[in-house]
């Protein structure tokens, strides 16, 4: 779920229902709800934007990328792309939507928010046909974007033209997406090594750090804390 001001949103793309639902956070009740194609699918947690007309979810869809109105559940707009396994979250940054599109090495996309209906041919600022992660999503640190794999690699990219900055194999098998803070890349592996890369234009592996356990959940940075949830236990690293 993503919370909304009062509301609790729930993108339910199940494939033989589909629909997203707005609960009043504090009592459950049915706010509004929108029935979607039944075969729509989504394994991703939405992003609230700020539209021209109001708040906005944007959701990754086996479809594309749509927006709709986090008020009334109305649509805005969409850029059209199948794919099978939508999984990652899309990230704002400096007016940018930046995601990748999940599934057998998929694209890379840059898109500006905004429009109404198929925005495919208008707003998409770039895109890279292949080479993105099946499952973690991306992340936005000091102009740069980031991305770690389920074969190892990790790939820099730059955002404003989505041209490859550096790739190289670093080990591990990363489902967990990147996350970053005080001019560093955190990448949390299955196997609970923790690979922290200096953020910029060239490689650079500052320290790998292992914790015993499976994990598949991405970390979270909150006040010189790191946060790392394993199958069994939950971490906090830091001061």
């Amino acid at each position: 779920p993503v919370l909304h001001k009062d509301l609790v949103i729930l993108v339910c793309y199940h494939g033989s229902s589909a629909y997203v639902l707005a609960l009043d956070k504090r009592t459950g009740n049915v706010r509004w709800k929108i029935d979607r194609p039944a075969a729509l699918v989504s394994y991703s947690t939405p992003l609230i934007l700020d539209g021209a007309r109001g708040p906005e979810i944007l959701i990754n869809t086996s479809t594309g990328l749509e927006a709709i109105s986090a008020e009334t559940g109305e649509d805005r707009w969409r850029v059209v792309e199948d794919n099978r396994f939508p999984i990652p979250v899309a990230t704002l940054a400096d007016g940018v939507i930046y995601t990748t599109r999940g599934y057998r090495s998929g694209p890379y996309v840059a898109i500006r928010p905004g429009g109404q209906g198929d925005v495919s041919g208008s707003h998409v600022v770039w895109r890279v046909p292949t080479g993105a992660p099946y499952i973690s999503s991306l992340v936005h640190y000091q102009g740069l974007i980031y991305t770690a794999g389920e074969l190892g690699v990790v790939t820099c990219l730059e955002a404003k033209t989505g041209e490859r900055v550096w790739q190289e194999r670093v080990g591990g098998v990363f489902t967990a997406s990147p996350v970053a803070a005080d001019g560093r890349i955190y990448l949390v592996s299955e196997t609970g090594e923790t690979v922290v890369l200096k953020a910029g234009r060239t490689l650079e592996v500052l320290s790998r750090n292992k914790l015993d356990g499976h994990f598949v959940a991405s970390p979270a940075i909150s006040r010189g804390r790191i946060f790392l949830r394993g199958d069994n236990e939950l971490f906090a690293v830091g001061k």
